[in-house]
């Protein structure tokens, strides 16, 4: 099996709210993809959606002295040496 075909579609989650479907829709219109971090937060909202939020929250704007700019160049920094679109 190869990676390309165990990674989950996140675009099509049957556990998403109509509300968070809307959401994403409207940013993919915007920007014209979707964002990653909301689309990956909000995949299984009820298994993992308040937790999962709060640790990228708290890693992304968190203590540390970084700026929200830093943090933001830092994460497409490290989403490019790992190859993916963010």
């Amino acid at each position: 099996m190869t990676q390309a075909q165990m990674r989950v579609d996140l675009t099509q989650s049957k556990h998403r709210p109509w509300y968070m479907r809307m959401g994403l829709a409207l940013a993919k219109r915007r920007l014209g993809s979707y964002p990653a971090p909301p689309l990956t937060i909000t995949y299984r909202p009820s298994f993992f959606h308040k937790s999962l939020a709060g640790y990228i929250m708290r890693a992304m704007h968190g203590s540390g002295g970084w700026t929200k700019g830093d943090a933001e160049m830092f994460a497409a920094f490290v989403s490019d040496l790992n190859s993916c679109a963010y």
